[in-house]
């Protein structure tokens, strides 16, 4: 959706969702015991849930279909490729409130949904407004405005030369804290041997982290840079991939390794992934 935005210079909206799954109603009959924090006056009292709570099996089942039916309400339709996304076209404005495009498009809003963060891409700010409107008839909703952050992305739009940029700094940031190498040496390539090529550890590497806690620190550190290269650094996306294929079998040589990739993000933190038009 943002490469699409920036293709067509789409307007980038964004808004949350409060109480998520607290606003979809429980389509089978469960009952429960009392909450201890607050008891009924006879102890035996037996509940009936009204709600999904957190936690519950069906509970994203339960709010998807509250969603979806409140965007077809609105005159959106589910994406066969995609079922969290909603999209909507309008060769005429749903509302007498919203004008048409100037340049005789219809209009367009697209929106995606992941869980409770949403964006709302669209050709028309009018159009966005009156979505916004009509689902908190439904449900708790909060307009965060043009989007700037989104999922611990941060995103920048720029209209004039339609070019959208992409940076994770915040968290290779907190992930460099993290593993105490703020004040690294950075490298120029993500992994400097092939992993089973791998020269043996110099000694007492890794001093802080004792061999019971390797695999998990591996595993821990391998999943942040396999979420970086999915979402901002595909640059690091065959280094994240061969690093998995040791998620079971590891030693501290490959975290060591591991931790050779963060030297190389040290040094492109600063750096933006850009879609332009």
């Amino acid at each position: 959706m943002l490469a699409y935005a920036a293709h067509f210079d789409l307007k980038i909206m964004s808004f949350d969702i409060k109480m998520v799954f607290l606003h979809a109603k429980l389509s089978t009959t469960i009952f429960c015991k009392q909450i201890p924090s607050f008891p009924e006056a006879d102890l035996h009292t037996i509940l009936h849930l009204l709600v999904v709570p957190y936690g519950f099996h069906q509970s994203s089942y339960e709010f998807y279909m509250l969603l979806l039916c409140l965007m077809v309400h609105l005159g959106l339709s589910c994406c066969e490729v995609d079922h969290a996304v909603f999209n909507g076209c309008w060769s005429s404005p749903p509302d007498p409130s919203i004008p048409m495009p100037s340049d005789g498009a219809d209009l367009v809003l697209i929106i995606p949904v992941h869980v409770d963060d949403s964006l709302g891409v669209t050709n028309s700010i009018p159009l966005y407004n009156w979505f916004i409107v009509e689902l908190c008839k439904d449900i708790e909703v909060v307009d965060m405005g043009p989007v700037s952050l989104y999922l611990g992305i941060c995103i920048t739009h720029d209209h004039p030369n339609r070019k959208l940029y992409l940076s994770q700094k915040a968290f290779m940031t907190d992930l460099l804290n993290t593993w105490n190498m703020t004040n690294c040496h950075p490298t120029l390539i993500p992994l400097r041997h092939k992993l089973h090529e791998l020269p043996d550890p110099p000694p007492n590497s890794l001093p802080d982290i004792n061999d019971i806690d390797i695999k998990v620190n591996y595993q821990c550190l391998v999943g942040s840079l396999i979420y970086l290269a999915v979402c901002t650094q595909p640059d690091i996306a065959y280094a994240a991939m061969v690093l998995g294929q040791y998620n079971a079998s590891l030693t501290r040589v490959h975290l060591l390794a591991a931790k050779g990739v963060l030297c190389y993000l040290a040094g492109t933190a600063d750096l933006s992934r850009g879609f332009k038009n």
